[in-house]
Parts: C-alpha cells; structure tokens; sequence
C-alpha cells in the first residue's frame, strides 16, 4: 500500500497533495463556491500559464471572489480588487486557493 500511494504522489506531485492534503482549506478556483473569497496560493502550470494569468492581475498572494461559474466546464467569473474578469475551466482548475473563513 505504501509503495502505491509514495509512486501516485510522486507522479502527480503538488496537485494531489493540494487536493486531498490535511489542511483541507485550499481548493481550485474552479471548486470554490460562488460568492467564496480566498487567498491565491500558488499558481500549477508553466510560465506561459503564470505569465497570463499574471497579466490579468491573478498572483500568488492576492485576494479573489468568485462571482459565478457556468455548468460542465463553462468560464469562472472572478473578481480581483475592482474587476470583473472570466477565465477558462481549464485554467481555474490550475490555480490553488486558500479560502477565507466565513463569519458565522
């Protein structure tokens, strides 16, 4: 058993780790709920990948809102300080939040 699970980690890496790790607060941008603030943790991908999103204003350390989501892999509405932006599935599905606690 320990010999799967150290070879499924080993070749998946940070994307397992982040998913079903014990902190359980960091999600995908595409798995938070609607109206969920967060914190961008990181960013998984290369640097054609990270130098886009850069030049739309999402980096490691910033503060998001998602605002709304399509069904089966539609756009993800996001807002980062005062704007309103829509990115692919594909590319919220590769950015790492950690989420904001909500007051109760």
């Amino acid at each position: 058993m320990y010999r799967f699970l150290h070879g499924f980690t080993h070749r998946f890496g940070r994307r397992f780790r982040h998913r079903f790790g014990p902190a359980g607060k960091q999600v995908t941008l595409a798995q938070m709920p609607t109206g969920q603030s967060g914190v961008v943790v990181e960013i998984l991908g290369g640097r054609m990948i990270a130098n886009r999103l850069s030049s739309l204003g999402i980096r490691p350390g910033l503060r998001v809102t998602k605002v709304s989501s399509m069904l089966m892999r539609g756009p993800v509405a996001v807002q980062v300080g005062s704007v309103q932006l829509a990115i692919g599935f594909g590319m919220a599905n590769r950015i790492i939040v950690e989420l904001e606690r909500v007051p109760e």
